[in-house]
């Protein structure tokens, strides 16, 4: 099922708490260790290192997650609500 990328998916969206985020400097560089939870209005989907499952995301552009950590997309409310049936959407790309 194709994920909107809006507000409402950003404060339920798990990604910025994932392992596979971690260890990354680039996710870090980014986004001044800053978690998009907190935001009070929806940020450009650029300007943001998660959601990736929305289509007007996809993947991250950093090159450094680590995907040998576990992922959470199977516990995210996002992935639930919508139904989808993968994960690391941050290095495969969005949802279709």
């Amino acid at each position: 099922m194709r994920v909107e990328y809006n507000f409402e998916q950003l404060q339920d969206c798990q990604c910025g708490a994932c392992p596979v985020h971690d260890t990354s400097a680039c996710v870090m560089e980014k986004t001044g260790g800053m978690k998009f939870t907190t935001c009070s209005s929806t940020p450009d989907p650029d300007d943001v290192e998660g959601i990736y499952c929305s289509f007007q995301k996809g993947k991250s552009s950093c090159t450094d997650l680590d995907v040998s950590k576990a992922c959470l997309c199977p516990t995210c409310p996002v992935w639930r609500s919508h139904s989808l049936d993968t994960s690391y959407y941050c290095v495969k790309g969005a949802a279709s």
